[in-house]
């Protein structure tokens, strides 16, 4: 870790010396070595990561490759020729990569070459014939290994290795490789050898190895000892830090290795030291050895003779003594070396030291000398942290450092950092010199002939050249005189060839201009700069003189000369700074060095002070104004301004950027600091649309027209040029504003309403306190939440000169606080608002505008409460990602909505409305459930009754099948968990998104597969392309991406044309040619139809190359055999279609269509007999008659006894039978009806619950639902504003009332529909309003019943919707009572519903009548007995398997019905499946078959076609094989071809009296269904039927009376009556729990109220209006219609049942007793002990709402502002007004007369005025 000094440090060395960080490497974990090529190309390995880097040479990556695992980098190397980088690892292995291109991977792999080591040395060598090499050395506890390795070319071949020739016998022996080098024709390592016990020599050895690569092993190895570093005890933490060889050592020395070393512990000290390294290491090339022992060896060689040193077998590794001379060269105890680096450079030896001091790392560069060898620092570099590698290339301008974790470029030099001779020249930097003609710092080999005397200086300073020294020291051009240069160290030695020295003169950065030259003597020249200064033209000038070589023409020894042009002056302030050597000649205009040249000559001394501002006539700076619509005199400040001489005047000068020429006019002089322009209106004009524009003023003189001399203006002079009148202002304080800040001194002028100059208006207002009263134009937004917080925007006219002028702004009490910006001056301001109590829904309250003049402005502006109703979805994943809708009003208010948050996580905005917002929701970190929290404005807006679930993210784990094809198209099954809580899931596959949602629940997923690329039909893409599925903004899976095989498109090709159709068994089968047919699931995915007609695949003949299929039965081949069949043939096409996108036509056939010929019945007899057998027939008909003629009487009179006797015999079982049966069923108690799973009923929202009351017919498009839509062409914002006037008219409650009760006038023409129309758009356009909206509906009901009583008719009020007024007190209530309909009354509801639609479905239901066995209305009641078996069997839905109860009278549209209500249970009906979406499939072990209401096989009986049920597929009437359960499956019925049936017998179901071919009768034909359309249908009751049948035969004629069966409906009655009590307990009564509703109480109250001031006294008429007015206009309509409050489907059956309640709850209400006969209906007899019990219910419950405390208003407010809200974000209020504006538009004239009639005259032309604009 850095300290803070040293960071600070390396900061400023970075800011000084930019090139040490202006290359920034990447940031490496582990950085362990470094290697750089000659062209800067630097490669990195860290060892954390597992990556090799290539930087280039400003240290940008380039590349990077992952190391194969199993190890880490050591050590990296370049080979010589640089094309190849050799890796070597700690697992043992070396790799070798291409330099240029690392991602190619590793070129060759040198496994097991190194031994298990923390360290390596790695050098490369080339090999002689051609080719790169490397050796490396490493050893272990055990064993030393040095090899050398080949790479490419002849070296390829090269593979030696020492094996284990040199094994360790102390294995406490550790050897720390480093590095090496090669030198002549040896490879030399340097190591260090450290142990655990005392070693006699312990240390630093250099070792060799021969470089002879026709050696098969490294056969002889020489170890010497480096003596630098003399250890006194074992130290196992020694580091070596760095061995370098040095080529050439300064002043000749031979080669030398400099090693830098560190010892830590035994004490810390840190050394560098140099050993001479003969070219031949004398010790190691001797004749004779004398080997020394090897720290590593127990036994020492005595003597060996060395004839090669090369070929040397044993003992294989020899000791020698060092012979070389050695030496510390720096030393140190307070500093801890990390590494070293020594090289050549430029002739130089330098040495780099890495080092740490406690404070931070740094490096050192230093210059080694020889005799003695010793070091001398020159520069320091702070490092990012400790630097644990040096390197450096022979090419390269820096070293290049690692630390841990970064590369860093140090410079050899700096030495351009040097800018003069003296400094370069005495750096201590051995690199730097001074060149003296280039003129810089730079290398020898830099500076050009820098060997010849003088030319290139370093250490010397007194060789450099001295300045010249110049006389005189000024020049004066009007007194001319030669300049003397001397020169004393002389000049440098002038190169042969022609080679000469210039004198120079520079004056800035300008080219040097030659000056002629003499020589006087060896330092002396002389010069004449006359045509020079002359050339210059500048009064004054400082320039540099000296001397420069003819072939360079750089200056150099140069010295300063100031000259003087006075000539070259044209002004007086330009020739008087000139040191007071020339003087301006002021009426001449010229300047001159000579004085007695003019007259009025002015000159000034330097020495006294003077300058040329003391007496220059000058144009002093100022702000000066000008309009120019205006005659007006301009004065200007001057100075030393003298008078004019006769013949003389001044002139202004005015230049603007739009006149190319200067416009002048006279001045006239008023003394010598002022004088006067004098401009009149018609010489300056602004551009149009230009208020101001600046323009260059100037002063001069002239005695002509054509001399012009200007006056010296003291800076830039400039003038403001405006018109007031072009400021486009309409106020008086817009007006005055224009002068603030500009001086402009612009007046209202009142008489002409304009701002213009005092000049122009007589009776001009300057001062705001004279200005108009402020008027408001405009608010916005209008309106805003209650929590403040709205920036408003008010314009108007006269709203002050500054923002200050507005002293306060109160809205009702409440601050609106002004704000600095947007304020326009006179014209518009911003105020925020504050919190305002509220009081009422809305609430429109004065802005009152207080001016600093004490003058009042207002306006209106209204407080809303913005509410949240809803939001869909209400739950989406963690990841966020789902698209959310807040439903609710007045969500646009104010300034919008700023902020949405979903269970405290952000939703971001995408847009917002009156009634929605849209957002997309963010990531939260926690699944749970949380509020909506709305932000606008200020106003923080919270439903807790709406709220956001944050569920798990999905999470797929597999796919089925787990393969795909290219084309795609095919269904993938994807099974997890939460797969369905995204809106949407999209499936893609290897980069190819599918075009359509997958079909989403809790565990699967099905996904038609998208197409993955264009391969040609039979190719394959490699297995395991990646595929996701996107669903919101959840994540994929965790790991590894999941993977799908991709196997060939199936193909189909031809089909034999002698093998069309044939037959197999009873089977006719087509064979279509094809391949890789088992590649998809036949049956799902494969769909075979010929001539349009299905061909059901068979799948036990087919296979992969054969695809089979059988043919509908009426299609074979041509026959020649006579039948009773009639043929007709055709082509048909032969199309199979694999999925959703791949269709191939193989060929077409003959096809033969059959049909079952008529022939008449006298026909076939006229062909069977001949006339003699018709002569005998006639003779026997004859006979009977006779017979039957002799015997009719007796014989029918016997049989009329017979059979009545026998008909009534049959009666009386029959109706005993059924009488005993219905007694049974009475008598038996029932197991509840009702099972209710969960309390989550499917409620519909407020929205779709109020459409249902107040537009029971309307779509979802209806207009109220969406933004005012305006007719095309009209002006939206005038449109709008319209309807805003209209909706300010309708809330005077006189007007609206008027407009109400001359609609209803309108007889003929305003029918029913209408009034209930307009009802309806009033309740929504008073929304926001609901205490207005109750106001209204009491007047008109006030109106109404005073209307009634003077008729005489009280009891009628509310019997009917007749009027406005009954309609919209039915909406009043549907807006106040739906949270009551939720609470309270939900649940029975729901249930009641429930219980009446599973007991009908425990009998029969007649799908065709409605009629059922267990229904409560009579007209609804099955009345024929039918043998009913129950079918239970089980529903398989993805992985689960659901039991299922079924009877075998359900058609099968009934069985699917039942199968959706189990599955889906209380999903909301609009959310789930129809039964028309899906078919019914039966499976079986022996295969699978659709189930259809229309097939084949269904039973006629003439015209008549009864619907299929499952007991005419003998599903609950036989034994099953092996008590094999019936399994069920729904599919969708464009999923067909994903679940097609194999082709089934119908002896598997026991259908075999159905006279049909083969199998195929079950499978849906259209022919049969288009033969089905022609007949009528019926399902358990044929219409015909003149009694009821006691059989399922219809044709046995056993008959009993219908009304043997109305037992059954108290059977029913009795089963449902727990529930009925419940719904009329939950209505009418009150508990702790369950309080009255408030709108019931208001409504009570307002009726008792009326009853009172009508003097209504009896009370059944009281009685009356409250259940007309709340049960019959409300309840009666929740309870009939239970699909308004719930998304349910109610059926006709349930509906009969549920008239039946109602009716009984409305004779329950009723105070007349009724009388009960045998004519009385049974739906009233029925109920008629309940309805008595009913009556005394509702009698107390009305009783304790007229006892209960009366609402005070305060309380019906805050009642009716919460009611409210889950409307206000629901319904458009425009739409509404726009919908009522056309109603009332219709009639607008007699609206018009109306308002006239009733003194509402103002509002009448309001009106009419709003429908001219929205017409």
């Amino acid at each position: 870790m850095l300290s803070w000094r040293a960071s600070l440090f390396y900061l400023y060395t970075c800011i000084v010396v930019s090139s040490l960080c202006d290359a920034q490497s990447p940031t490496f974990t582990q950085a362990t070595d470094v290697a750089v090529s000659s062209s800067g190309q630097v490669f990195v390995g860290d060892s954390v990561d597992g990556l090799l880097y290539r930087l280039d040479s400003s240290l940008v990556q380039q590349e990077s490759v992952a190391l194969p695992s199993g190890g880490s980098i050591l050590r990296l190397a370049l080979t010589s020729d640089e094309s190849r980088l050799v890796a070597c690892l700690t697992n043992g292995n070396c790799i070798a990569y291409d330099a240029k291109n690392l991602t190619k991977g590793p070129l060759r792999v040198f496994e097991g070459i190194l031994s298990s080591s923390d360290s390596v040395a790695l050098v490369s060598a080339p090999v002689s014939g051609g080719g790169n090499s490397f050796y490396v050395g490493s050893s272990n506890g055990t064993v030393i290994l040095i090899g050398q390795y080949g790479l490419d070319g002849t070296a390829g071949n090269v593979s030696r290795t020492s094996g284990n020739l040199f094994s360790v016998t102390a294995s406490s022996f550790t050897r720390r490789w480093f590095g090496g080098f090669v030198a002549g024709s040896y490879t030399y390592f340097v190591v260090l050898d450290v142990s655990t016990y005392a070693m006699s020599r312990p240390g630093v050895r250099v070792l060799r190895v021969c470089d002879n690569s026709n050696e098969t092993t490294v056969a002889a190895m020489y170890e010497a000892e480096i003596n630098c570093f003399s250890l006194n005890a074992v130290d196992t933490s020694s580091v070596l830090l760095g061995a370098s060889l040095l080529e050439s050592f300064p002043s000749g020395g031979a080669s030398t290795l400099v090693i830098g070393f560190s010892t830590p512990n035994y004490p810390p000290y840190s050394r560098v030291c140099t050993v001479g390294l003969p070219s031949n290491y004398s010790s190691m090339n001797s004749v004779s050895c004398s080997p020394t022992s090897l720290p590593w060896r127990t036994a020492t060689t005595s003597s060996l003779t060395c004839p090669n040193r090369c070929t040397i077998s044993s003992p294989g590794a020899i000791g020698v003594p060092s012979d070389t001379s050695n030496s510390d060269i720096l030393s140190t105890s307070s500093n801890t070396y990390t590494s070293t680096l020594a090289f050549n450079y430029e002739s130089r030896a330098l040495l780099f030291i890495a080092y740490t001091d406690g404070t931070g790392a740094f490096i050192q560069e230093y210059n080694i000398t020889t005799t003695p060898p010793a070091v001398s620092s020159f520069a320091t570099w702070p490092m990012p942290g400790p630097v644990t590698r040096l390197t450096w290339t022979s090419g390269q301008n820096y070293v290049y450092a690692i630390t841990s974790t970064s590369v860093v470029q140090v410079p050899i030099e700096q030495c351009s950092s040097f800018t003069d001779c003296l400094s370069c020249a005495a750096n201590v930097n051995p690199l730097c010199g001074w060149c003296t003609v280039e003129q810089k710092c730079s290398w020898r080999s830099q500076c050009q002939n820098s060997t010849v005397s003088s030319r290139w200086v370093q250490g010397n300073t007194s060789q450099c050249p001295s300045n010249t020294i110049m006389t005189p020291t000024t020049f004066t051009l009007e007194r001319p005189t030669n300049i003397t240069l001397t020169i004393s160290s002389g000049l440098p030695s002038p190169l042969t060839g022609g080679e000469s020295f210039l004198c120079l003169l520079s004056a800035g950065n300008g080219v040097p201009i030659s000056v002629p030259c003499s020589q006087v003597n060896q330092t002396t020249f002389t010069s004449n700069i006359t045509g020079a200064i002359s050339q210059l033209n500048t009064p004054k000038l400082v320039v540099n003189i000296g001397f420069g070589s003819s072939l360079l023409n750089i200056p150099f020894a140069t010295s300063r000369l100031t000259t003087y042009n006075c000539a070259a002056a044209t002004s007086c302030s330009s020739c008087l700074q000139t040191d007071g050597v020339c003087g301006w000649c002021n009426v001449e205009k010229r300047c001159t060095a000579v004085n007695s040249s003019c007259s009025n000559f002015i000159s000034v001394t330097p020495a006294g002070g003077q300058t040329y501002l003391d007496v220059c006539p000058s144009l002093l700076n100022g702000s000066y104004l000008l309009p120019v619509a205006v005659n007006r005199s301009l004065v200007l400040n001057t100075k030393n301004l003298p008078p004019l001489a006769p013949g003389y005047l001044y002139l202004c000068s005015i230049q603007l950027s739009i006149i190319p020429t200067l416009l002048h006019v006279p001045a006239n002089y008023i003394n010598s600091t002022s004088i006067s322009c004098l401009y009149t209106a018609a010489q300056i004009s602004l551009p149009v649309g230009t208020t101001a524009m600046l323009a260059n003023i100037s002063l001069i003189w002239t005695n002509s027209s054509t001399v012009v001399y200007p006056i010296d203006p003291l800076g830039v002079i400039q003038v403001t040029l405006y018109s007031c009148s072009a400021f486009s202002v309409t106020s008086c304080t817009s007006c005055l504003a224009v002068n603030i800040g500009t001086g402009y001194g612009c007046g209202w002028c009142g008489g002409t309403s304009r701002c213009v100059e005092p000049e122009t208006c007589p009776s001009i207002t300057n001062q705001l306190l004279n200005c108009p009263s402020p008027v408001l134009r405009s608010v916005s937004p209008s309106s805003g939440p209650v929590g403040g917080g709205t920036r408003l925007t008010i314009t108007g006219t006269d709203l002050g000169v500054t923002v200050g002028d507005i002293v306060n702004v109160i809205m009702e009490g409440v601050n609106c606080s002004v704000q600095p910006d947007g304020f326009k001056p006179g014209a518009q301001f911003v105020c925020v608002t504050g919190n305002y109590s509220y009081g009422g829904m809305p609430q429109t309250v004065p802005i009152s505008v207080t001016m600093r003049s004490g003058s009042v402005a207002t306006a209106q502006y209204t407080y809303v409460r913005p509410s949240i109703s809803s939001v869909f979805p209400k739950s989406g994943p963690m990841a966020g990602g789902t698209n959310v809708t807040i439903e609710g009003m007045s969500l646009n208010v104010g300034n919008g909505v700023k902020r949405v948050l979903l269970n405290g996580a952000t939703c971001v905005i995408l847009q917002s409305s009156l009634t929605q917002v849209n957002c997309t929701s963010s990531a939260q970190n926690v699944t749970g459930v949380g509020v909506v929290t709305v932000y606008i404005d200020n106003e923080v807006t919270i439903n807790n009754a709406v709220t956001f679930e944050y569920t798990s993210n999905p999470n797929y784990t597999s796919v089925s099948p787990d393969e795909t094809i290219p084309a795609g198209g095919i269904i993938l099954t994807f099974t997890g968990t939460y797969l369905n809580v995204s809106q949407k899931a999209l499936l893609v596959i290897n980069g190819m998104a599918g075009t359509s949602p997958c079909i989403q629940t809790f565990t699967t997923l099905k996904c038609y597969a998208p197409p993955v690329g264009s391969n040609p039909i039979g190719s394959s893409l490699s297995p395991g392309v990646d595929y996701t599925i996107v669903m919101d903004g959840a994540p994929g899976p965790v790991g590894d991406p999941l993977k799908i095989a991709v196997v060939s498109n199936p193909s189909f090709t031809s089909i034999n044309p002698n093998d069309l159709i044939q037959t197999v068994g009873s089977v006719k089968i087509i064979r279509i040619n094809g391949m890789n047919i088992m590649n998809v699931d036949v049956l799902s995915e494969i769909m075979v139809t010929v001539g349009g007609e299905r061909c059901t695949v068979d799948l036990g003949t087919t296979t992969d190359t054969v695809l089979s299929c059988q043919p509908p039965h009426n299609l074979s081949t041509v026959s020649s055999t006579p039948s009773k069949k009639r043929q007709s043939s055709s082509r048909g096409n032969v199309v199979v279609s694999v999925g959703r996108l791949l269709s191939y036509t193989p060929g077409s056939i003959s096809l033969v269509t059959s049909t079952v010929a008529s022939f008449p019945i006298p026909a076939v007899a006229g062909g069977v007999a001949g006339g003699g057998v018709g002569l005998i027939l006639l003779l026997v008909l004859v006979v009977a008659i006779i017979v039957v003629v002799y015997r009719r009487d007796s014989v029918k009179k016997r049989q009329q006894v017979s059979a009545l006797m026998l008909q009534m015999e049959t009666l009386e079982t029959n109706m005993a039978e059924e009488c005993k049966r219905a007694f049974t069923e009475l008598q038996t108690e029932l197991q509840d009806v009702v099972n209710v799973r969960d309390k989550n009923y499917p409620y519909r929202d407020f929205r779709s619950f109020a459409m249902k009351f107040l537009f029971p017919t309307a779509e979802d498009d209806h207009p109220i639902l969406k933004p005012v839509q305006f007719p095309v062409g009209v002006d939206q914002s005038e449109a709008m504003k319209s309807l805003e006037w209209f909706g300010e008219l309708i809330q005077n409650k006189q007007v609206l009332l008027t407009v109400i009760h001359t609609l209803e006038n309108q007889r003929g023409r305003f029918n029913m529909q209408d009034r209930c129309n307009v009802a309806s758009l009033l309740i929504v356009a008073l929304q926001t309003d609901l205490h207005y909206a109750t106001e209204i509906l009491q007047a008109l009901l006030t109106g109404h019943v005073h209307a009634l009583v003077t008729k005489g008719n009280p009891r009628l009020l509310f019997r009917a919707t007749e009027t406005v007024a009954e309609k919209l007190l039915a909406n009043w209530l549907c807006f106040l009572l739906y949270p009551y309909v939720q609470e309270h009354a939900g649940e029975p509801l729901f249930t009641l519903f429930r219980a009446i639609k599973s007991q009908l479905e425990k009998g029969p239901v007649d799908v065709i009548t409605g009629e059922a066995r267990n229904s409560l209305s009579e007209g609804k009641l099955l009345r024929q007995h039918l043998d009913v078996n129950v079918v239970e069997g089980v529903v398989e839905n993805g992985n689960e398997v659901i039991p299922i109860k079924l009877l075998d009278t359900d058609t099968i549209s009934q069985a699917k019905e039942k199968i959706l209500d189990v599955l889906y249970w209380n999903t909301p009906f609009s959310r789930r499946l129809k039964v028309s979406d899906v078919d019914l499939e039966l499976r079986r072990d022996t295969g699978t078959v659709l189930l259809y209401d229309y097939d084949s096989s269904n039973t006629r009986n003439g015209q008549w076609v009864k619907v299929n049920t499952l007991g005419h597929y003998k599903l609950g009437c036989v034994s099953h094989p092996g008590n094999e359960r019936l399994r069920f499956k729904l599919i969708s019925c464009s999923e067909h071809s994903i679940d097609a049936a194999v082709k089934f017998s119908l002896a598997i179901l026991g259908v075999s009296n159905v006279h049909v071919s083969s199998t195929s009768s079950l499978l849906r034909n259209e022919e049969d269904h288009r033969s089905v359309e022609d007949c009528h249908s019926f399902h358990l009751v044929q219409p015909t039927m003149s009694a009821v049948s006691i059989s399922n035969d219809p044709g046995q004629s056993h008959k009993i009376m219908s009304e043997v069966f109305l037992t059954r409906l108290l059977a029913t009655k009795r089963i449902l009556q727990p529930y009925v009590d419940d719904l009329i307990k939950a209505v009418f009564s009150v508990s702790s729990d369950k309080p009255i509703p408030k709108a019931v109480k208001y409504l009570f109250d307002f009726l008792d109220l009326q009853a009172a001031d009508m003097g209504i006294s009896d009370p059944d008429v009281l009685h009356t209006w409250k259940t007309n007015s709340l049960f019959l206009r409300f309840w009666v309509n929740v309870i009939k219609n239970p699909d308004f409050v719930f998304d349910i489907h109610k059926s006709a059956t349930v509906d009969s049942c549920l008239s039946v309640i109602s009716q009984a709850y409305i004779d329950a209400c009723s105070t007349s007793e009724t009388k009960y006969t045998k004519d009385t209906p049974s739906a009233k007899l029925l109920y008629v002990n309940e309805v008595k019990q009913y009556k005394n219910q509702i009698r107390r419950f009305y009783n304790t709402v007229q006892s209960s405390p009366k609402l005070d208003n305060q309380e019906m407010d805050e009642y009716f502002r919460t009611a409210v809200q889950p409307a206000q974000a629901l319904f458009s209020t425009d739409a509404a007004l726009y919908e009522l504006f056309k109603y009332a538009v219709q009639y607008s004239d007699c609206i018009i007369a109306a308002l006239r009639e009733n003194d509402l005259g103002d509002q009448a032309s309001s009106f009419q005025s709003i429908a001219e604009r929205l017409k």
